[in-house]
């Protein structure tokens, strides 16, 4: 099997020849050792959006400036009923930057941003996920790339923990009438995904119990991601939604999902919910792991044992993908990938023994 062929079959719940292993097309090196993980079957993850956004009454400024000896970038929104800003500090490790204040910090900003909402303007970019397709071939797959779901974008995005859990509670008509708006336009980027050439979606909603918790999870979250599923499935096509904290609270309630994959799945140590527990959890979902990053810092006879360990928690191994959806250290990541890939090339034949 290509690359592209094993990671279809794993995600459509098809025996592979081997279980998968994927990384995001960014976040490897290019090089010799780059070269050699390909030719042994590791499969490029390219997240594409199906469609650009534009906001024709909303003009942005963005300026940048230094406070001790940190670089900042202000982003500045003005609208015809106001204006909101939101604060970013740079420089992070691999080109991160931190968010460190939120479009809405005040009542009156909800006003502001829900105009922002409102006035975007969503225009298909098919050929552009074509053009990736046709690029990557057969040494990965091409997936829709859709943002977060509307209490995960308040959440992340848009106010914050602190501001989130505030308004929540003492100001539930503004709160959910942001979240009201914001999942109304969501369902105009719903149907242009269900027409475009993508055959999988991946809902980037960053899942963690101890940030959205069960009630939210199942009464605002889970309901926008089966609105969403229901119409990719009249067209075959698949949903997952990127979960890479702690789950173990929430596992019944993935359960309960229509989703048909669990993208960047954190199993020990970095996340709460065991990994041989998730599969007795789900089934009939396809868990497509994040390799844990500090797993990438131990020696390679230890990388690989955590790998056979794995291989022995999902045994026969259907419905199973090992990926990278994070950064590795520049000075072991080589080191860890070729454990990773080794171990996968030679005892990773499905079905895996029990």
């Amino acid at each position: 099997m290509t690359p592209r062929q094993r990671v279809w079959a794993a995600l459509r719940g098809e025996l592979a020849d081997r279980v998968p292993l994927t990384c995001y097309a960014n976040l490897l090196p290019r090089g010799e050792v780059e070269r050699r993980l390909r030719d042994e079957g590791l499969a490029l993850v390219v997240r594409c959006p199906v469609f650009s956004t534009s906001r024709p009454n909303v003009a942005v400024r963005r300026e940048e400036f230094f406070r001790n000896g940190r670089r900042y970038v202000r982003q500045t929104f003005r609208t015809p009923v106001g204006e909101v800003s939101e604060l970013f500090r740079t420089g992070g490790g691999y080109g991160t930057s931190l968010r460190c204040q939120f479009l809405i910090k005040r009542p009156e900003d909800y006003d502001v941003v829900e105009f922002i909402v409102r006035d975007e303007v969503y225009t298909p970019n098919y050929e552009r996920f074509l053009a990736e397709q046709r690029t990557l071939g057969e040494d990965g797959v091409v997936i829709g790339n859709l943002g977060y779901s509307p209490l995960q974008q308040m959440l992340v995005l848009l106010m914050g923990p602190e501001r989130f859990a505030i308004d929540l509670r003492e100001r539930p008509k503004r709160f959910f009438a942001l979240y009201e708006t914001i999942a109304e336009r969501q369902r105009e980027q719903f149907l242009l995904a269900t027409q475009s050439p993508a055959q999988a979606f991946i809902y980037g909603d960053n899942i963690t119990s101890e940030m959205v918790g069960l009630e939210r999870f199942a009464r605002y979250c889970a309901p926008r991601y089966n609105e969403f599923a229901a119409l990719l499935h009249e067209r075959n096509k698949l949903l997952g939604v990127h979960m890479d904290g702690k789950l173990k609270h929430l596992a019944h309630a993935v359960a309960e999902c229509d989703i048909d994959f669990v993208e960047a799945f954190a199993p020990f140590p970095d996340g709460d919910l065991p990994l041989a527990e998730a599969r007795r959890a789900w089934p009939d979902k396809v868990i497509w792991i994040n390799f844990p990053s500090p797993v990438h810092l131990q020696p390679p006879a230890k990388i690989s044992e955590h790998v056979r360990q794995m291989l022995r928690d999902v045994a026969p191994g259907a419905r199973f993908l090992v990926g990278v959806t994070e950064n590795i250290p520049e000075h072991v990541w080589q080191q860890s990938m070729c454990a990773i890939s080794r171990v996968l090339k030679e005892e990773g034949r499905l079905p895996l023994p029990a």
